[in-house]
C-alpha cells in the first residue's frame, strides 16, 4: 500500500470523523436551544396563568364588594320617617364602614370614586346635616345612588349622572367641607375635615 492512499485514508477517515463531531455538537446544540425555548415558553405560560389567576381572584373580590357594600344598606335600614335619629346615624356609621372598606376593591376607578364620595358624605352626614339635608335624607339618597351605580356596573353600562338630591349634594361638596370646617373651628378643634380619600 502506499503511503499517498493510506494519508488519503487518514485524511478521509478524519474528514468523516470531523464531520460527525460537527454534527454531534450542532445536534446538541439545536437541543439546547430547543430546551432553552421550552423553558422560556413554559416560564411565560406560567407567569400567564398566574395573572389570570390574580385577574379572576381579584374580580371575583370585586363582585363580593359589590354585594358586600349593597347588602350595607339591607342589614342597616334607613328610613325617612318614623326612625329615632340616634338608628339612623348608627346605621349609617355601620354602612359608612361597610363602604369605606369594600370601595379599595373596586377595580373600576370611576366607580371605586363615587363609592368613596358615598361614604365621605354619610360619614359627614352621621355628624348633622349636609347641605340642608338630614342624616335620613342623606341615607335615602346615598342608598338609591349606590343601587343605581351598582346596577349601571353590574351590566357593564357607563356610571350615569347622580340621581336628583344627591348631584346636589356632589355640587355642593366644597360648600359642605367650608362649613363643617368652621363647626370645627368653632368648637375648638384643631382637626380639619379629611379630605374625599380612595384607596
Amino acid at each position: 500500500m502506499e503511503w499517498g492512499t493510506i494519508a488519503t485514508v487518514l485524511i478521509g477517515g478524519l474528514i468523516g470523523l470531523s464531520g460527525e463531531a460537527i454534527g454531534r455538537i450542532g445536534a446538541r446544540r439545536q437541543s439546547q436551544i430547543a430546551r432553552q425555548e421550552a423553558l422560556e415558553d413554559a416560564n411565560i405560560a406560567r407567569s400567564q396563568a398566574i395573572e389570570d389567576d390574580n385577574r379572576r381572584e381579584k374580580e371575583a373580590r370585586e363582585r363580593s364588594a359589590a354585594e358586600n357594600i349593597l347588602s350595607a344598606y339591607l342589614g342597616n335600614p334607613i328610613r325617612l320617617v318614623n326612625q329615632p335619629r340616634e338608628e339612623v346615624v348608627l346605621s349609617v356609621a355601620r354602612v359608612c364602614t361597610i363602604l369605606g372598606f369594600e370601595q379599595s376593591f373596586i377595580l373600576d376607578a370611576e366607580l371605586r370614586q363615587r363609592v368613596a364620595e358615598i361614604c365621605y358624605f354619610l360619614d359627614l352626614a352621621a355628624a348633622g346635616d349636609v347641605g340642608g339635608y338630614t342624616v335620613a335624607e342623606v341615607g335615602f339618597l346615598a342608598r338609591s345612588e349606590t343601587r343605581m351605580l351598582m346596577g349601571a356596573w353590574a351590566r357593564g353600562e357607563d356610571l350615569p349622572p347622580s340621581i336628583e338630591g344627591w348631584g346636589e349634594i356632589r355640587r355642593s361638596r366644597s360648600e359642605i367641607e367650608t362649613r363643617w370646617q368652621q363647626e370645627l373651628s368653632d368648637a375648638g378643634l384643631r382637626v380639619k375635615v379629611p379630605p374625599l380619600s380612595i384607596y
